[in-house]
């Protein structure tokens, strides 16, 4: 009930003023309608009103038609109903329904408390177990790929943020791609869970790919964040590609890479790899802008809204070995 309170007052919030219509509408968003439609930081404020907008229009599906139009008027959603103050949308919609504005107050808050239970019940039916693959996003990745240890080595620290309520399960992946000689062979990764969450299953896709089960330590409420923590060591002995990359498959704000090289093999040059479509990664190498090792033999990056599905991170090139 404390969460169902908690959405009615955001909901509330959100129609006063211009609604919709407002300026700035991404900063006006609670932590709850945000995680509700999967509305980030990084969305623009016209993406976040068509979003919006769907949500809403799904979930009074089902109301009445008096109740969808004194949600629709209030949230300045209907036509002719753009106005500066919510006052003035009540005064429509008194006009339209025939009744007191005191009337039409009153049926407003009682289609927002409907929403917001409908909102609470979850749009997505509770048949079967959830997806692991869905129900959350990735506000923050941060990675450290460490090549100066006796085995490559890769920490993953994710901040998620819960998109339907009872979160309690999520799931990770890692793959190491084929070297630039086209060379197979089957890979052994062995996977860590550093902290906040517990790896309770794992299957391995072909010959290179890795995906895992994790339990989060309790159940997440809609908008509520979360933190953990994998480190992957490649344990085979077999050769890497020089490079490593980030392709989001759920929506990710934020992520950031940094690279420690061994300082007794650095690299000759290592460039950025920004939005690059995945088919292009196994072709022969084309340095970009080469970026400099600091004192710590150390490269780090920052990219900001990742789009699905292109390719993100660190590519470099070895120095010839003639041992």
């Amino acid at each position: 009930m404390a969460h169902e309170d908690g959405l009615l007052r955001e909901l509330i919030t959100l129609r006063r003023g211009w609604g919709l219509e407002a300026d700035r509408l991404r900063s006006r968003l609670g932590p709850l309608v945000s995680g509700w439609c999967e509305i980030h930081r990084t969305t623009s404020d016209r993406e976040a009103r068509r979003v919006l907008r769907a949500a809403i229009s799904a979930a009074i599906a089902e109301f009445p038609a008096d109740d969808k139009l004194a949600v629709n008027v209030a949230l300045g959603i209907a036509p002719g109903a753009q106005h500066a103050l919510l006052s003035a949308r009540i005064g429509v919609l008194a006009d339209r329904l025939r009744i007191s504005e005191r009337t039409a107050r009153r049926r407003v808050d009682r289609s927002f408390a409907r929403l917001a239970a409908e909102i609470e019940a979850g749009t997505r039916p509770g048949n079967g177990v959830p997806d692991p693959d869905e129900g959350w996003f990735v506000k923050r990745l941060n990675v450290l790929v460490r090549l100066d240890t006796a085995e490559p080595e890769v920490t993953e620290e994710r901040l998620v943020v819960a998109t339907r309520e009872g979160l309690d399960r999520i799931s990770g992946q890692f793959t190491v791609p084929r070297t630039e000689d086209g060379g197979e062979g089957e890979r052994d990764v062995a996977v860590d869970a550093r902290h906040g969450v517990r790896i309770t299953g794992g299957t391995r896709e072909g010959l290179r790919h890795f995906r895992w089960l994790l339990d989060l330590p309790r159940p997440l409420s809609r908008g509520e964040s979360h933190t953990y923590s994998l480190v992957h060591r490649i344990r085979d002995g077999l050769p890497i590609r020089p490079s490593y990359v980030f392709v989001p498959l759920v929506s990710c704000e934020s992520f950031d890479v940094r690279v420690r090289f061994d300082p007794r093999r650095p690299p000759r040059v290592v460039w950025r790899l920004d939005r690059v479509p995945p088919s292009v990664l196994a072709d022969p190498p084309q340095p970009g802008d080469a970026l400099p090792l600091d004192g710590a033999c150390e490269v780090a990056q920052e990219f900001a809204a990742p789009q699905l599905g292109y390719a993100y991170g660190l590519r470099w090139l070895p120095e010839p070995d003639f041992s």
